[in-house]
């Protein structure tokens, strides 16, 4: 029978054709699922069929089907063991859903059979598998890119006049990982993570629908203790730790923040993931913020709907209290609170799986934010309200390419509609973003 990666091959050009119908429209083209269902009926009118096993497996791997696809192909290995195409096929999908050990036995019975033309694809994954079996295991991601935002903000008639806005800058960023597996029964885990990064891009830095360009520094890390327990609910699991992050948000102004933070998750099925979670840090070391401290809740879920396609949605509410100094006011001290609650929800499909596992997923994401917010703008010229209303929705649509088995190449396009201010004078701002990165891990 002919390898599964003979039999993609064949298919290349029909693919590629499809794939530049995807990336014009960013969704499925008419049609695009029913060559996975022809497989589909085609596999059940054919169970023994090699061929028909393979054209379906092919189809289940390209929309995301995998469990499909790991069936059909150990079907095919129980027909013909020596089928290296097939075995290099399930190693690659038994690595991608992290079952390491079935994915190295595979490799591994792939090597015996000593065909050439193989030999540095298996050498390759068996590499991969081994570097994730390890107990300590460490990354490295590197990114560098840029951005180009177009802002325009407008006010009532007889107030501030509207302005307009053009500009972009560079980005880049190092994140770096250490994971420590315990080797317990419950796969205990400890991850230490960091990163720094330096963004050029605009900011609007006191929400007046100005936008300023500056380099603006950021860091963070985190020490996390990830622990699975006993599954009172299918495949329950805790994480707790402490994080420190810092931001530069321009002008004398900087955020520090010190913190613990803990989410706990759980899968009630395959298809299904829910979260609840929570963090509080400290504030009271940043410069100008005037924030003391400020704490989170909120839950999240993921679900698989169809082949190739992934609902996630969330909300989160959140609360910052502080003091702004009676000296910057020149008066009184200004003690505040603000709060607000954050929703938002995305789709992630699948648009094409290239031959050697990598792939190719856009995401159109939505969310909305109402809340209130400490108005740097009017404090700077100590007259207020100085705590304003704040709504904004954001809308994004990002894709992820996988150039190589370290590299992925990301671009997208944002937009931003915000309204910030007291009733009867709504400053509103559309902000459009087009951005750009590609990010190399070492490992």
């Amino acid at each position: 029978m002919a390898y599964i990666s003979a039999i993609a091959g064949r298919a290349r050009w029909r693919r590629a054709l499809a794939t530049l119908a995807l990336v014009a429209f960013g969704a499925a083209p008419a049609g695009a699922d029913s060559l996975y269902e022809d497989a589909f009926a085609a596999r059940i009118a054919n169970f023994s069929d090699p061929q028909a096993l393979a054209d379906f497996s092919d189809q289940a791997v390209r929309v995301g089907q995998y469990d499909q696809a790991i069936s059909t192909l150990e079907q095919i290995l129980f027909q013909n063991p020596d089928d290296i195409g097939a075995r290099l096929t399930l190693a690659r999908l038994y690595y991608h859903i992290g079952s390491f050990d079935l994915a190295l036995g595979h490799v591994n019975e792939a090597l015996r059979l000593n065909v050439p033309t193989f030999e540095q694809a298996l050498r390759e994954l068996q590499a991969r598998i081994e570097r994730a079996q390890r107990p300590l295991r460490a990354r490295v991601d590197v990114t560098a890119g840029g951005q180009v935002v177009h802002a325009r903000t407008a006010y009532p008639s007889g107030f501030a006049t509207g302005t307009t806005t053009t500009g972009g800058g560079g980005f880049g960023a190092i994140d770096a990982e250490i994971v420590n597996d315990l080797q317990t029964a419950t796969r205990d885990l400890i991850r230490f993570e960091g990163g720094v990064s330096v963004d050029q891009g605009f900011f609007d830095t006191d929400f007046d629908g100005r936008y300023d360009g500056f380099t603006a520094l950021g860091g963070y890390g985190a020490v996390t203790l990830s622990k699975g327990l006993p599954d009172i609910i299918d495949t329950l699991r805790a994480d707790i730790g402490v994080f420190g992050d810092y931001r530069d948000l321009g002008g004398p102004r900087d955020l520090r923040e010190l913190g613990v933070r803990g989410r706990l998750g759980f899968r009630p099925a395959v298809e299904t993931a829910v979260y609840v979670e929570g963090a509080y840090g400290w504030l009271d070391q940043s410069q100008a913020l005037f924030a003391t401290d400020r704490w989170s809740y909120g839950a999240g879920l993921r679900q698989r709907l169809v082949p190739g396609w992934t609902f996630d949605a969330y909300v989160r509410r959140t609360h910052r209290r502080g003091t702004v100094p009676g000296a910057v006011l020149a008066g009184t001290d200004f003690a505040y609170q603000v709060a607000g609650t954050e929703a938002g929800a995305s789709l992630t499909h699948l648009l094409y799986v290239f031959e050697d596992g990598r792939g190719w997923f856009h995401r159109f994401g939505v969310r909305y934010t109402d809340e209130t917010i400490l108005d740097y703008g009017a404090v700077g010229v100590a007259r207020g309200p100085f705590v304003k209303d704040r709504d904004a929705w954001h809308i994004d649509w990002d894709h992820t390419v996988q150039l190589s088995a370290k590299g992925w190449l990301r671009f997208g396009v944002g937009y931003r509609n915000e309204r910030v201010g007291p009733s009867g004078f709504n400053g509103r701002t559309e902000a459009w973003t087009g951005r750009l990165r590609y990010t190399h891990r070492f490992e």
